[in-house]
Order: structure tokens, then C-alpha cells, then sequence
């Protein structure tokens, strides 16, 4: 559990507290206040079902699963525009192919 609030806060900077940077997980978290998240992260609340955990855990596989969509977004992205560079007559229907698809991979309305 303490990896996917670590996640989900984010970088701790040098002059953060850890009580502040918790308390970043209930922004994208709406459903868990501080002192929930601040108990998981103790160990106060151990159990791994309980409403908030599977709460957190749901929020940091959608996070991880974003980040995944704009790397592969990126990496399409990077092959079309090499492809095109090569020969943009011979690759125009992959180059179109692989557009389509980063901009499904980037359309934010549909997750």
C-alpha cells in the first residue's frame, strides 16, 4: 500500500514534510481524507480490502496505466515521424495508421 501512496503523492522534495506531501493523495483521491491515507501509511489501518486501500490502489493502477498510454503515445508517435522521413510515399498508410492511433492513445475523453 505504501508504494501506491508514494506513487500517488508523488516526488518528495527536499523541504516537504512528509505530513504535506500525504497529503496530496486525497487531491487525486477524493473518496479518502488525510488522516485515512496517513493511517495506511503508518500501518494503523493493516487491513489490504478495506474501502480506502482498494480506493488508492484503483487510483495508481489509472495513473500508471496513463503514464503507460502517453509513453506508447510517444514512442508511436517518434516511429511514424521516422517512417515518414524515410519515405513518406511508401509508409503514408502506416504513417496515417500509426497518427490514428496516438491520437486515440492521447484523446483524454475517452478514459
Amino acid at each position: 500500500m505504501r508504494d501506491e501512496i508514494a506513487f500517488l503523492a508523488g516526488p518528495r522534495d527536499w523541504g516537504v514534510t512528509r505530513e504535506s506531501w500525504l497529503a496530496r493523495v486525497p487531491a487525486k483521491v477524493p473518496s479518502v481524507s488525510c488522516r485515512t491515507v496517513k493511517a495506511l501509511w503508518y500501518g494503523e489501518i493493516r487491513d489490504t480490502e478495506h474501502w480506502a486501500a482498494r480506493d488508492i490502489r484503483r487510483a495508481a493502477q489509472v495513473q500508471k496505466a496513463k503514464q503507460e498510454a502517453e509513453k506508447l503515445a510517444q514512442q508511436l508517435q517518434s516511429a511514424a515521424i521516422g517512417l515518414n522521413i524515410i519515405d513518406p510515399n511508401f509508409h503514408e498508410h502506416t504513417v496515417a495508421t500509426l497518427l490514428g492511433i496516438v491520437r486515440q492513445l492521447g484523446n483524454k475523453d475517452r478514459t
